[in-house]
């Protein structure tokens, strides 16, 4: 049984400023660049993303042949240019029809692609594919839990596997899920069919953590129902807000057994579950000065979630609001990372460590995440900032931030990168020598994903009310392409 298998991912923040190019996707910030072949096998072999365990559960089943195709995914980011997406898309297109006759196509999308011209990039990508396979071939795809899944995706795929978790560790475990689901239709085994239905809700993404109600509780209600005889699988996707596009929004796809009535009634009866629970998605977050009296009151370590310039959501990464706070209130032992500033770095490799500088640190991409601070500090380390992720989520993946200086203005670290990296695994501080649980405050550009990580370590962990692109508060967003009504913004 040959399988085509392909990873073409990108979530989206129609908020934010620019264009991704063809050029994001080649070099794609933190993880390895656009790979084409053996090379996917080669570099995801071993890893914890969804295709790393299409790789490890085809090479356990000896029935099974992979044929790879290209695999990317890009630091999240603004629209994506059409014609880096027509490059892509054609490109895997070409090398599926290169391949020669495969009996299913497994994909690793996210789910909250937009590009110039389509809102719901995942479905133009698998109508595409349906084009060249045909109407019967299996295509199964892995989705992130933020996906913003549309009636064109479930339409074209015979099968969508959302994450369970977000944190996102077990990213490996859907891979070989759906390795299984597509093996199994191919075979004759089951006749999957699938059924869409969309919540009317906008969840913002500290509520989205499946580490704590109610997200925790709807998702055990969701394995309970995955094992109601005749149904295959159940993907609940809390969604992406910060993409303005019609599909945007909160979704449970049930795939069953030859049964379309079953997929579609215990669809329609988990999101009335989900829909039922709205209002445990209200969320609070912290005002900063409240966070630091609290960690300098109680101690630490306490994580400071600056979700708004989150670069894992398409924010800049050089927000300075969070720092500032820090610097005034002179917090020791604390610790902001990261902040995006090729500028600022080649400053700091200037100046050399151990040596004293004065830096512009940050505030450069926009005005909407705090101003350009100059600070005169010490440049206490520099490093290539290549590290590999040791946490739960996308465990063995190689991070490149790019050079690397941190800097120290009174107690304040400061860890600036060349590029934009989620610091959501301790190992990007840990590789720089500075060991998480020994700081009082670590202000971390992450909205859940670090809790994989850090949240053993942390004392207390705070979602902070600052400004930005990825702030969770979704009523303080203009959107003009979204269905009504949706909750929270046309009703109570």
């Amino acid at each position: 049984m040959r399988i085509a298998i392909a990873g073409f991912l990108h979530e989206t923040n129609t908020f934010a400023d620019g264009l991704t190019t063809l050029a994001d996707f080649e070099r794609s910030g933190g993880f390895p660049g656009l790979m084409v072949g053996e090379e996917m096998l080669r570099i995801l072999r071993g890893t914890s993303v969804c295709s790393g365990g299409f790789i490890a559960a085809a090479e356990a089943a000896p029935d099974i042949e992979l044929v790879p195709l290209l695999w990317t995914f890009p630091q999240p980011s603004g629209i994506i240019e059409q014609s880096a997406f027509e490059t892509i898309v054609g490109k895997l297109l070409k090398l599926l029809e290169e391949a020669g006759p495969v009996d299913g196509v497994l994909l690793e999308l996210h789910g909250a692609m937009v590009t110039e011209d389509y809102s719901d990039a995942e479905g133009e990508v698998l109508r595409r594919v349906r084009e060249v396979v045909g109407p019967a071939l299996p295509i199964v795809s892995t989705l992130d839990l933020h996906a913003n899944i549309s009636p064109e995706m479930v339409k074209h795929a015979t099968s969508l596997i959302g994450y369970d978790t977000y944190p996102h560790v077990d990213s490996f475990e859907r891979g070989q899920e759906a390795l299984q689901v597509i093996s199994d239709a191919c075979n004759g085994r089951t006749h999957p069919v699938s059924a869409l239905s969309q919540i009317p809700m906008l969840m913002g993404p500290p509520r989205q953590c499946t580490l704590l109600s109610p997200m925790q509780d709807l998702m055990a209600l969701v394995h309970e129902r995955e094992q109601q005889p005749g149904i295959i699988c159940i993907t609940f996707a809390g969604g992406f807000p910060f993409a303005d596009a019609a599909c945007t929004g909160a979704a449970m796809v049930v795939t069953a057994d030859g049964d379309e009535a079953l997929a579609a009634k215990t669809a329609k009866e988990l999101a009335a579950e989900v829909w039922g629970r709205r209002e445990d998605f209200r969320l609070r977050l912290t005002p900063l000065s409240e966070a630091i009296d609290w960690a300098l009151k109680n101690g630490g370590p306490v994580i400071l979630a600056d979700g708004s310039d989150n670069p894992g959501g398409g924010a800049p990464c050089d927000g300075t609001v969070m720092l500032q706070a820090l610097i005034e209130a002179q917090v020791p032992r604390s610790t902001v990372a990261i902040i995006a500033d090729p500028e600022a770095v080649a400053a700091a490799w200037d100046a050399g460590t151990g040596n004293q500088a004065t830096l512009t640190i940050g505030g450069k991409t926009d005005d909407r995440h705090g101003a350009p601070l100059t600070l005169t500090g010490t440049v206490a380390l520099l490093s290539d900032g290549n590290y590999v992720n040791e946490g739960p989520m996308f465990t063995g993946l190689p991070v490149a931030m790019g050079r690397t200086a941190v800097f120290v203005v009174g107690e304040v670290e400061i860890v600036l990168t060349e590029r934009r990296v989620q610091p959501y695994d301790a190992q990007a501080l840990r590789s720089l020598g500075i060991e998480p649980t020994e700081r009082l405050l670590i202000g971390l550009k992450s909205a859940v994903h670090f809790r994989a990580h850090y949240g053993p370590l942390a004392k207390r962990i705070f979602d902070l009310d600052t400004p930005g692109i990825h702030n969770p508060d979704v009523a303080r967003y203009e959107y003009h392409n979204l269905r009504h009504p949706i909750w929270p913004l046309d009703m109570d």
